[in-house]
């Protein structure tokens, strides 16, 4: 009887460090996610301002043409 109850106390020792284990991972996962979403959040928004600078510029060059034309 004393056999198993150390074993079942040594199961239970156990299952709480894999639990415990478990918790650092995700929140180890959960922390390399957000960073690499903010990453990329911050590519994406760099890419949108130069596409929007781009299009300004064209935009102008053309609205000067069509002055120029106009004139």
């Amino acid at each position: 009887m004393k056999k198993w109850l150390v074993l079942f106390a040594m199961v239970c020792l156990a299952g709480c460090n894999t639990a415990q284990g478990i918790k650092k991972d995700v929140a180890i996962g959960a922390e390399k996610t957000g960073e690499a979403l903010q990453k990329g959040g911050e590519a994406v928004e760099h890419a949108l301002q130069k596409s929007g600078e781009a299009v300004g510029s064209a935009l102008k060059k053309g609205g000067d043409a069509v002055q120029k034309v106009v004139e």
